[in-house]
């Protein structure tokens, strides 16, 4: 063989075996998982156990980024951004859909920008009521909030948490003004020195900072939640099909490579089945889940119909 059949053969075998090589060699570096929400909070600690687990399945270094700000928008637009190369993932919340609603600018489309990974866990929110209020269920409570308009305010820590509290009210039927901080510590202080009445917040944080000063009187998921398994659902007293909870989900940049994204599907799948990282999460105050990509599509196209919807019948402003 002459030494030009010699190279036009290796230019050959070199093409033919590269993608194969690729394949094989993915993840070859370090993977990013953002979280477009601060540290400490339950999503910042979801990814971090994720992190552990996936660096295990995929025996390369995972590493948590958190991107805060503009209801979760600068975090998510930095994976929009990214190259699409399975190197950068995005572990956010409901909010993600929420985000289109409560902006007046987003640069980017959640449905389209975004492949789904996983479902990750889900966290209930409960209605908590000021004990000064003289109510005892959500009946009352919907009781005296129409019978004193003007006598109560709802406090809210803004975006998601403020279309949330719209769709409560236009549920059980009350109207009134939603107070917007800029830290839930700052809500949750007004809160318990009186000058809110209304508050929404995680199970887990009612039952160990907010008990002493306030009544839960309805969980809004579809289940009871396990911190506070007396408080009955809205939907179990008499508003049927309102159940919301705010979810943790795995995403991934459209147009990742399609053995990337089979194999970043496969790893989570294993992840999310783990039993140990299952317990870390009821810890927590996360409830597991794990689910098919498909579902998590089913669910994000839900949630971003219901928070347009809830933003055009209420007087809800975009920031």
């Amino acid at each position: 063989m002459n030494a030009k059949l010699l190279a036009t053969f290796c230019v050959a075998m070199c093409t033919a075996l590269s993608p194969a090589t690729a394949q094989e060699a993915f993840p070859s570096k370090p993977i990013r998982i953002i979280v477009p929400l601060g540290a400490g909070g339950s999503s910042d600690l979801g990814a971090r156990l994720v992190a552990r687990k996936l660096s295990e399945e995929l025996k390369q270094p995972v590493v948590v980024e958190n991107r805060p700000g503009g209801n979760q928008v600068i975090g998510i637009g930095a994976v929009k951004n990214a190259p699409a190369d399975g190197y950068t993932l995005l572990w956010t919340t409901s909010g993600i859909f929420a985000a289109a609603v409560v902006n007046k600018v987003v640069p980017f489309d959640a449905l389209k920008d975004f492949d789904p990974i996983t479902l990750g866990g889900r966290t209930n929110a409960v209605v908590i009521v000021q004990n000064a209020v003289p109510v005892t269920d959500l009946k009352s409570f919907v009781d005296y909030a129409k019978k004193n308009p003007g006598k109560l305010n709802f406090a809210s820590t803004g975006g998601s948490v403020t279309l949330l509290i719209q769709h409560f009210m236009q549920t059980v039927g009350i109207d009134m003004p939603v107070i917007a901080y800029k830290s839930q510590p700052a809500s949750m202080n007004d809160f318990i020195s009186g000058q809110t009445q209304v508050m929404i917040d995680r199970p887990s944080v009612y039952k160990a900072q907010i008990a002493m000063h306030g009544r839960a009187v309805a969980v809004t998921g579809a289940e009871r939640d396990r911190d506070i398994p007396t408080v009955p659902t809205v939907a179990e007293q008499g508003y049927k099909g309102f159940e919301i909870d705010t979810w943790q989900a795995m995403f991934i940049r459209s147009g990742t490579p399609a053995d990337r994204l089979s194999k970043i599907k496969a790893a989570m799948a294993k992840v999310m089945a783990d039993p140990e990282l299952r317990r870390q999460f009821v810890e927590i105050g996360v409830e597991p889940a794990g689910s098919s990509a498909e579902a998590l599509a089913a669910l994000s196209r839900s949630d971003a119909a219901r928070w347009k919807a809830v933003a055009a019948k209420s007087k809800f402003e975009a920031e």
